[in-house]
């Protein structure tokens, strides 16, 4: 079975289970989609994969978004702001992995290798 093919029946069973759109399609995971990079919904995604995908996301946006309004005026070396950055991603990129592991349990949800098969 295609990725497209897949996709749709993920999307699918999350909709008729009763999760928003925005959840199981963010957009993050669109627009790498449309790089070319053909990933599983979180939902479907491994514990990992939500961890690391999570990370890659926040702790740029962090930095960035703490750079202008905070470290600046504090005076906090590189080193530092990038370590802070990755911690806070890390701790985010867990919590939400832990989410999405615990909502796919709680639903029930069929594993993606296993999906319309």
């Amino acid at each position: 079975m295609d990725y497209e093919t897949k996709l749709q029946f993920a999307h699918k069973e999350l909709s008729d289970k009763g999760v928003w759109k925005s959840d199981y399609n963010p957009p993050l995971v669109k627009l790498l989609r449309k790089l070319g990079l053909y990933l599983p919904p979180p939902y479907h995604q491994s514990f990992f994969a939500n961890v690391m995908l999570c990370v890659a996301f926040f702790a740029p946006v962090w930095r960035i978004f703490q750079c202008f309004l905070v470290w600046s005026e504090l005076g906090k070396p590189v080193l530092e702001a990038v370590y802070i950055s990755l911690l806070t991603g890390a701790l985010f990129g867990l919590v939400m992995a832990t989410l999405y592991y615990i909502s796919c349990k709680q639903l029930n949800l069929t594993d993606w290798g296993s999906l319309r098969e």
